[in-house]
Order: C-alpha cells, then sequence, then structure tokens
C-alpha cells in the first residue's frame, strides 16, 4: 500500500468525523438556547403569577389564570398548579424530551416574594442560573 493512500484514507475519516462534531456543537447550542427561551418565559409566568395573587389574594392554580404565556417551543409545555408552581416540561418533540423546570414561590411576612427552582433530567451545565 502506498504511503500517500493510507494518509488518504486517514484524511477521508477525519473529514467524516467534522459534520458529527458540528452536529453535537448545534444541538448542545440548540439546547442552551431553548433553555434561555424558556427560562425567559418562566420570568414573564412569575409576574403574571405574582400580578394574579396580589389582584386575587390567591395563588393561581392553573396557567389559563395568567394573563401571560410562555413562549411556544417545540414539544415544550408550561403549567401553573396549586400554590403557583409554574412547571415547564420539555417533552417527545423537543430538544430536551424529559426534562423540566419547577418554579416554586414563597412569600414572606412583608408580601416579598421569592422562587427556587429546581430542575429535572437536565444536565448541570444547561440549568438556568438559580436553579438546583
Amino acid at each position: 500500500m502506498m504511503k500517500g493512500a493510507k494518509y488518504a484514507r486517514s484524511s477521508l475519516r477525519m473529514i467524516a468525523a467534522v459534520p458529527l462534531l458540528v452536529l453535537v456543537a448545534c444541538s448542545g447550542q440548540k439546547k442552551a438556547e431553548h433553555i434561555k427561551i424558556a427560562a425567559e418565559s418562566a420570568a414573564r409566568l412569575q409576574e403574571g403569577v405574582v400580578e394574579f395573587a396580589t389582584s386575587q389574594q390567591r395563588w393561581p392554580s392553573r396557567i389559563e389564570d395568567l394573563k401571560v404565556g410562555g413562549d411556544p417551543l417545540p414539544g415544550v409545555t408550561y403549567g401553573v398548579s396549586e400554590g403557583g408552581m409554574i412547571s415547564i416540561w420539555f417533552r417527545d418533540g423537543s430538544v430536551l424530551p424529559g426534562a423540566v423546570l419547577r418554579y416554586t414561590p414563597t412569600q414572606d411576612a412583608g408580601g416579598n416574594v421569592t422562587w427556587a427552582c429546581v430542575t429535572e433530567a437536565l444536565d448541570g451545565s444547561l440549568k438556568p442560573a438559580g436553579c438546583a
């Protein structure tokens, strides 16, 4: 076998691997982008939850109680449940199937609301700031 032929095959393997690396990088970028959009939606939903709680003197129990919604993302569902908890589910068809973001409000004696965030099935590098 000629030395040049061996080099050419080796180069072809390297060239064939480049699209895979680009695909993985793009996939990671897409996941981070969708988490960012979902977190921005959560911030808007948090404002809606606080607005509802302030005007109704109780936490909302469904997303339809709010005047705001989440940004549409493929395979992503937004919800509000008892106590004003916001859940963002990444279902089949999303870039992060099985991942969940949950934001739970608590109100102190002075009426100030703080939010605790937990995630499920989400890589630590993708977790929004302040999420456990």
